[in-house]
């Protein structure tokens, strides 16, 4: 069947109706629209998060991957990027249901949807089956699939490079200095071997005592090898 002219006109009329914001007030506004998930915008921080928590989560990758070329470093912050912005999805996703929650059990117009429940459980899985049919969290977990695909590409190709670089050598620590000797003295390694001990002979049972008590060493000294070392040294 032929389109007739004006059928023709009537499509160009609906087709100017949808060619998006043409001040820039309205374009300033949709350029926002991604703004309050963040999971699309061109900047990963958010007005409101920790700058100084993004940048240790940054640094971890970094330090992770060392990458040393220009190329590599981008690759390196998508990555820790795409990982910031999907952990926002469980917040959202409770905050989401929340909100839910409190429009049904506030908005009088919705007070009858929820009448014949009687747990607060029930009126959170209605929650989740309106923001499922509305396709708002149909729409949430796709943004998140598409971000943990393309993480996942590039953990593995910075993986592989990881992997195939070559290990660094392992420094072994350098020799402790030995102390200079100084002229005219005496050198550690040259110290004079241990002199021998001497060790006095033991007398016999019936001769007199070395300590000079005039008694015999079997009633005097016996067995006390303290007193013969005393007199030994005395010798």
């Amino acid at each position: 069947m032929a389109t007739t002219a004006a059928q023709l006109d009537a499509n160009r009329a609906n087709a100017l109706l949808s060619t998006g914001p043409r001040t820039p007030a309205g374009k300033l506004a949709s350029s926002a629209n991604s703004r309050s998930h963040g999971l699309t915008t061109r900047q990963a921080l958010l007005p409101g998060e920790d700058a100084a928590k993004y940048q240790e989560h940054h640094q971890d990758y970094l330090d992770r991957y060392h990458p040393s070329t220009h190329i590599d470093h981008e690759l390196v912050v998508e990555l820790a990027d795409l990982h910031w912005r999907r952990r926002r999805v469980p917040a959202f996703e409770a905050e989401l249901l929340s909100n839910e929650v409190l429009a049904l059990t506030t908005d009088p117009e919705l007070a009858p949807l929820i009448e014949r429940f009687e747990s607060q459980s029930q009126i959170l899985a209605f929650a989740f089956t309106r923001l499922v049919q509305s396709k708002v969290l149909p729409n949430l977990y796709g943004l998140e699939s598409r971000l943990t695909r393309r993480a996942d590409r590039i953990y593995r190709q910075l993986e592989s490079e990881r992997q195939a670089r070559p290990l660094q050598p392992t420094r072994t620590p350098a020799p402790e200095p030995k102390p200079a000797i100084l002229k005219n003295e005496a050198n550690p390694s040259e110290a004079l071997p241990p002199q021998p001990i001497r060790v006095a002979p033991e007398p016999g049972r019936n001769e007199s005592c070395p300590c000079n008590s005039g008694l015999k060493y079997k009633r005097c000294c016996l067995g006390k090898p303290a007193v013969m070392a005393a007199a030994a040294l005395l010798e």
